[in-house]
């Protein structure tokens, strides 16, 4: 069997354009037109996950053929054997990330879907700070940021998808050798909820550079 190969938002991406292709099911009459549009939204997820073996094109290829909407739904249910897994956390772990917060709020981890996951990220009230876990590389990563409690409605910087925001500061690792007083920090608007911003997210790029910026890795 062809082993995991689908990240959380590759499957977000899925979902994206197979709603394309399920409103073009209400909108388009011309046979050749819907064709055309099925066989475009199999080649960008080809393209987008990129390198895929052939038994990994042919788990994407049976997009092109869907023929209702509820064939949609079954081929995205399809892919839940092929979806790669977030490293499954305790708290334990958690905890060696951030050794300094020996009292930081603790996710609640058996609500996390772990399957269904590009970060892992929380918000501890007591203290007004997000905590974010991401796979960097294939190492596990920590990094917390102290957030403003108002909140508005505005674009994530992860998802970029429309929802209620807050603005996060993260102090980055940035050092000046020429002043050992150098301090630096970035700030965005992220989601609230980081279970949404998960169910949204289809690209990692903004999430994985910004994370390579805080802890200054490459």
């Amino acid at each position: 069997m062809t082993e995991p190969f689908i990240r959380n938002h590759h499957l977000n991406l899925i979902k994206r354009q197979g709603r394309h292709i399920q409103q073009s099911f209400r909108d388009v009459e011309d046979s050749g037109v819907m064709q055309a549009v099925k066989g475009q939204a199999a080649e960008h997820v080809k393209q987008v996950l990129s390198a895929l073996t052939e038994e990994q094109e042919n788990v994407i290829d049976p997009l092109s053929d869907v023929e209702t909407s509820i064939g949609v739904e079954a081929f995205i249910g399809s892919l839940q054997p092929y979806v790669e897994s977030f490293p499954i956390l305790d708290k334990e772990q958690i905890g060696r990330l951030f050794p300094h917060h020996k009292k930081m709020e603790m996710p609640d981890l058996e609500d996390v879907d772990f399957a269904h996951r590009t970060y892992i990220g929380w918000n501890d009230g007591g203290h007004r700070k997000k905590f974010i876990v991401y796979n960097l590389d294939g190492e596990l990563v920590g990094m917390e940021g102290r957030y403003t409690p108002t909140k508005r409605q505005d674009y994530c910087y992860f998802c970029r998808e429309l929802a209620s925001v807050m603005l996060v500061t993260f102090e980055t690792h940035e050092t000046d050798a020429d002043n050992p007083e150098f301090y630096r920090a970035l700030g965005h608007h992220i989601c609230i909820d980081s279970g949404q911003c998960n169910r949204n997210i289809s690209d990692v790029s903004r999430l994985d550079g910004f994370v390579r910026k805080v802890l200054q890795h490459g």
